[in-house]
């Protein structure tokens, strides 16, 4: 199923809201090799997930998303740069046998845009918001399409919905919704239940736990939670980032006041 030289891993793993569920029996795995893992969620949904160094000999996972409807297919974040993406684009059409209907990154970093310019000479149309189209286009990346605020389109019959919520890790960070399944792609703007608060290089500390509250409200029954890092959850993951940066928030204004 899989050459060596894509350097890919498929990991079978069943989406239980309750528990994690991971099979790892599928004969046609090949051996672990970084930087492109693929998790299985269900028969539609997909993690691709790409390794960051982070300077300790470590690495950081940077979670992607793909769904698969019928023969088309809908890229959320790319991997970490564009010889990865084209292992993504590889995997998809000839392994999967579908086409690319669309990409959206969530903001112009490289953990969410690393690998864009392999979209983009692929002809597949890319999406973003306004701010992150304008971000990228400072590096000769040019998006096909951006939106201020909303943007949707269908995968089959399933609507993905785009929304710029305002400032948070980024000034452009945006999320996706998957609207029949109610499953929210929330990027870096989301936090891991119990996960630290990463890159504030560009982050809106004041705006951010304000930014989630209007994700929650625009996607009231959401089901399922994929952040930029760390395990995907439900609803208790946009609580817990609110409670993050308030907490921080509130601490850092006090002590402005002695």
């Amino acid at each position: 199923m899989f050459k060596k030289s894509l350097q890919l891993l498929v990991i079978i793993s069943f989406l239980c809201f309750q528990q994690s569920c991971w099979d790892g029996s599928d004969s046609n795995i090949q051996p672990y090799v970084r930087p492109l893992e693929i998790v299985k969620l269900s028969e539609n949904d997909f993690l691709h997930v790409s390794y960051l160094k982070d300077g300790k000999g470590g690495y950081i996972p940077c979670n992607g998303f793909f769904r698969k409807e019928g023969s088309e297919v809908f890229v959320f974040d790319t991997p970490l740069n564009d010889s990865i993406s084209e292992q993504l684009i590889a995997y998809i059409t000839r392994d999967l046998k579908s086409e690319i209907k669309a990409v959206m990154v969530s903001h112009s970093h490289n953990d969410a845009a690393g690998g864009i310019n392999a979209f983009v000479k692929a002809n597949i149309p890319t999406y973003a918001s306004l701010k992150t189209t304008q971000l990228l286009a400072k590096d000769s990346i040019f998006l096909s399409h951006s939106f201020e605020m909303v943007d949707s389109l269908f995968l089959g019959t399933n609507k993905i919905s785009m929304f710029y919520p305002g400032a948070g890790h980024t000034n452009d960070n945006a999320v996706a919704y998957i609207e029949n399944d109610h499953i929210l792609l929330g990027g870096c703007l989301i936090k891991p239940v119990d996960g630290s608060k990463g890159n504030l290089a560009d982050a809106s500390i004041a705006e951010w736990s304000n930014t989630i509250r209007k994700v929650k409200e625009t996607y009231p029954n959401t089901r399922l939670i994929i952040p930029g890092h760390g395990r995907r959850g439900g609803e208790e993951l946009l609580d817990y980032t609110i409670r993050l940066f308030e907490d921080n928030f509130a601490k850092v204004s006090k002590s402005l006041l002695y």
